[in-house]
């Protein structure tokens, strides 16, 4: 069976307009690339503007014009398998299977509605501007598919739009040579290499690494049973040391003592055989 598979999303905000142009990383389950050696590769796929719940095949949208339409797709292929064997339930848990689409690869079956839903409304709440995909390195372009060279005629040049007000332009332009020739075109993302402009993308949203300060101290503290020292819990029981300084240290007492209580009250294996001691000698940490 032929499917569709959604591998990303980056939906682009416009403020003249109030709209979001919904784009997607997706393609065909059936298709893909050429390998080493001419042997099939990745599944194909490419940056491309959704426009299936815009009105009347608008490139950019209302967001609520989008999830409204979104939710009536659901209610439509209720009602069309509600009287066959089929169950809302199952139409609302197995998506996918009805729609012929999965979201992040995997089985059609595997993606729900919820799943799917949830890549526009997040990518409607994590939409970025013109401007904003310039800063990261990614461009949104104009362009077109033909294989006849006549159907080229008068074809707007494709250039990488890095302001809003350049989008508005050149889709003025595109648009003109479309009422001539009735071809279609469509937005994609620049640089051509997907997995660059997706890590691109991606980069910002990791969180920055907290930096810590070196602390040195002439004393620690750790949970012992007298003669050995706790290095950690397991699923089923726990590992120590043979010796009190080889196992868990902690720099204060009480930081000690929280932790001796939370395993307590958690009943983890033989959690009250450990008592806080306090050791001296040399100890780093990092705070």
């Amino acid at each position: 069976m032929s499917y569709e598979i959604i591998y990303g999303k980056q939906f682009v905000r416009l403020r003249r307009t109030g709209e979001v142009i919904p784009m997607l990383l997706a393609g065909s389950n059936n298709c893909f690339d050429i390998g080493v050696g001419g042997r099939n590769g990745r599944r194909a796929r490419d940056w491309s503007n959704d426009r299936y719940y815009n009105r009347k095949g608008k490139i950019s949208e209302k967001p609520d014009v989008i999830l409204k339409n979104l939710d009536a797709e659901l209610r439509r292929r209720i009602r069309d398998r509600y009287h066959k064997e089929d169950k809302p339930a199952d139409i609302r848990n197995h998506f996918g299977y009805y729609a012929s689409l999965a979201v992040g690869g995997g089985h059609c079956g595997g993606t729900s509605w919820n799943k799917y839903r949830g890549q526009y409304v997040n990518g409607i709440k994590n939409a970025l501007m013109v401007e904003e995909l310039e800063n990261l390195g990614v461009h949104l372009y104009f362009h077109t598919v033909t294989w006849k060279e006549d159907s080229t005629d008068g074809i707007p040049a494709s250039v990488d739009l890095k302001t809003e007000q350049e989008y508005f332009v050149e889709l003025k332009k595109w648009r003109a040579w479309q009422n001539g020739n009735g071809k279609s075109f469509w937005l994609s993302f620049h640089p051509h290499d997907d997995e660059l402009v997706l890590k691109r993308l991606r980069e910002p949203k990791r969180r920055t690494p907290q930096e810590k300060t070196r602390v040195e101290q002439d004393h620690y503290f750790v949970l012992t049973d007298g003669y050995y020292g706790l290095v950690k819990y397991t699923s089923r029981a726990y590992r120590y040391s043979f010796s009190k300084t080889g196992g868990k240290r902690f720099m204060t007492e009480k930081a000690a003592e929280t932790y001796r209580q939370q395993l307590v009250s958690k009943g983890r294996y033989k959690a009250d055989i450990w008592k806080v001691e306090r050791i001296e000698g040399n100890a780093t940490f990092l705070v």
